[in-house]
This record gives C-alpha cells, structure tokens and sequence, in this order.
C-alpha cells in the first residue's frame, strides 16, 4: 500500500513525462518553426481515442477467437467487457505490452495523419488567424467525439484495458517509470530533430521564409512536416494519460491543460529553448502538483470556509498570474533562445582564418 506522499511523488513523474512531451513538442512547432498551434489538447486526445476505438477492438476480435464471450453493447457493456479483457492480460504479460507498443505505433500514425491535415487546411495562414482557426477546430473535435459513441464513448466515456494487468504489485509505479522513460526519450528525440538539417530548415522559414521559398524550397511542405511529426509525438501523450487513468473521455483532454499550461510551460522555461522546454515543465508540474496536495489536505476547510469559489479556480488564478508576470518582467524566459549551430563545425576557426585571395581581390 503506497502512503499518501508516494502517491504524491509518483504523481510527479507521471505528469512530467506526459507534459515533457507536449511542452518539447510546441517549442519545436512554434519556437522552431513559428507555428503557434492552440489545438495541441486534440493531438494528445488522438491518442488516446486510438485505444478506445481500434486497439480496444483488436483485443476483442483476438479474445473472441480465443473463446472469450463479449457482450455487444459498445457503450453501456464496455465496463464488462474492459474487464474480461484485463482479466485475460492478468496471465498474459507478453500480449500485455505488445498492445502497449500497438497502441503507441498507432498514435504516432494517427497523429502523423491529424498534424499532416490541420498544416494543410490551414493553408497559408499566419498568427492570430491560424491561432483562431486551430482553436476552433479543437473545439468541435470535441463535439464530434462528444456525439460519436464509436470513438469513446460518446459523453459516457469508455473504459481501457489494463495493459498491465500482469504485474504483481502496484502497476502504477510502472506506469509512473514508463511514462518518465517515453517522455525522455521523446524529449532527446525532438532535441536530435531540431540540430538535423530538417530542424535547421523549419527554423529558416521561421526567420524568413520568403528567402526559403527563394532557394527553391516548399515552405507549405516544411510546416506539414513540422506539424505532422508534433502532432504524432503529442498523440504518444495520449496514450500514457489513458495508460493511467484506464479511462477515457473527451473532457479530460480541456484546452486549459493541455494547450494553455504547456504555453505557459514554454514561456516560463524560454521559447526556442528546448532546455528552458525541461525547466519550465519541472516549474509549472511543481506548481500543479503543490496545488493539488495543497487541496488534498485543506480542500474540505476551505470549502466549508464559504470560499469554495476559490477552490475551484486556484489553478487558473495561478496560471493567469504567472503567465502574466513572465510576459511583463521576463518575456524571454528563464533560458532564453541561443544562437542554432551545427555540430562538427568549429566557428572560432573559421572566424579566425584569413580570408581567401578571391575575398581580397573582391574588396
């Protein structure tokens, strides 16, 4: 039995490798390549609906030819049929994480698909419009998930399989050590992908792009490019927050958690920054999660207090105040953007040689 300051610690991990991945994700998408992208909760929720929707099934079409009798009610018999399905995993460990690594597999794929086509609708936007737009559109996804059962639910939600349902002891712990590990990973992959030649060139159209589109370059195809590879990684995000919670509904995936405190993540640690991406995930989980066992132990006195209100609103009253403050005082970010250079070159030499007979001829 984990005691409460377990749990607490546990907690932490989890969130930080859930929001690592988001927050290193938008730097990539707007620090790197200037595509301020407000519909990151939709990419995350991608993920997670890939579960509900098409590995959930594959698990029963696979037990349905091993005997298991399912019932045919998608939504109201899915808190049955998860079961059966966990049960099933309880004695199958390998089955167990080769739908993990299934479920990770579509995500990216699936995710890889919805950046690919919100880069292409949004066209040629810039700024405030395309914010708009991606806005918008995050929002009716979650209308149309709202009123599609198929995908998760509908507005009842849908349980998952416990994918680690083999362990022995309390599988959180995995879960907190899985979600830390992906979101390293993650985090060293973006890294790698922004000192490539491809990095180098979302950063180009980001400074100018006309002088990219001069050299010959497909700008649109860049930012397809820049979009389809964020969203896949964000959808990775998805599937861990399903992993823990083994339940999915659309409201958990709100554009205050998963689009406006990873902005403000960015902001805190340095936008273009991915470094400042790590420290202002550290900061802002540290926060979150200092309100939340602030609430645990003082909620119900506060609550009987008549401030309730209060309760309720703390984060956001904590969120806008931050935000605020690093804007006015520190728009740059606790560490700020640092110039791109490439590895293997050694710009002291090249600054120190003397120039070339051509150079001197020329002058």
């Amino acid at each position: 039995m984990l005691t409460i300051w377990q749990i607490v610690v546990i907690n932490f991990a989890i969130f930080f490798g859930h929001y690592v991945i988001v927050a290193t994700t938008l730097n990539f998408q707007y620090g790197n390549a200037g595509i301020p992208n407000m519909s990151n909760n939709l990419s995350v929720a991608c993920g997670a609906y890939v579960i509900t929707s098409i590995v959930t099934r594959i698990c029963m079409w696979l037990l349905g030819m091993a005997g298991v009798a399912f019932r045919l009610n998608w939504v109201y018999d899915n808190p049955y049929n998860v079961a059966m399905i966990s049960a099933f995993l309880e004695t199958s460990p390998l089955l167990g994480f080769s739908l993990f690594m299934l479920s990770l597999a579509l995500a990216l794929v699936f995710g890889n698909l919805l950046g690919w086509v919100l880069a292409s609708i949004s066209g040629k936007m810039r700024a405030s419009t395309l914010m708009v737009l991606l806005y918008v559109v995050a929002q009716a996804g979650d209308v149309i998930v709202a009123n599609e059962n198929w995908i998760a639910g509908g507005s009842n939600g849908a349980f998952i399989p416990n994918f680690l349902s083999w362990y022995p002891g309390e599988d959180f712990l995995i879960v907190a050590v899985t979600t830390m590990l992906v979101g390293l990973l993650c985090y060293f992959v973006v890294r790698a992908i922004q000192n490539s030649p491809f990095g180098r060139l979302a950063r180009s159209v980001r400074e100018n792009e006309w002088t990219v589109m001069s050299m010959g370059k497909d700008v649109g195809r860049i930012r397809r490019g820049v979009m389809a590879f964020s969203s896949g990684m964000m959808a990775v995000t998805g599937v861990l927050i399903a992993l823990y919670y083994r339940y999915v509904e659309y409201g958990m995936f709100d554009q205050v958690s998963y689009t406006i405190w990873p902005w403000l993540m960015i902001t805190i640690g340095g936008i273009g920054n991915n470094a400042g991406s790590l420290v202002g995930v550290i900061v802002c989980v540290g926060i979150l999660k200092t309100i939340s066992t602030f609430n645990l132990f003082y909620g119900g006195v506060i609550a009987s207090s008549g401030k309730a209100g209060l309760f309720i609103t703390f984060e956001e009253m904590a969120l806008s105040v931050i935000l605020l403050a690093f804007l006015i005082y520190k728009p740059n970010g606790l560490l700020p953007e640092k110039r791109l250079q490439i590895p293997g070159i050694d710009y002291r030499r090249y600054m120190m040689e003397d120039p070339s007979p051509g150079d001197e001829q020329s002058k």
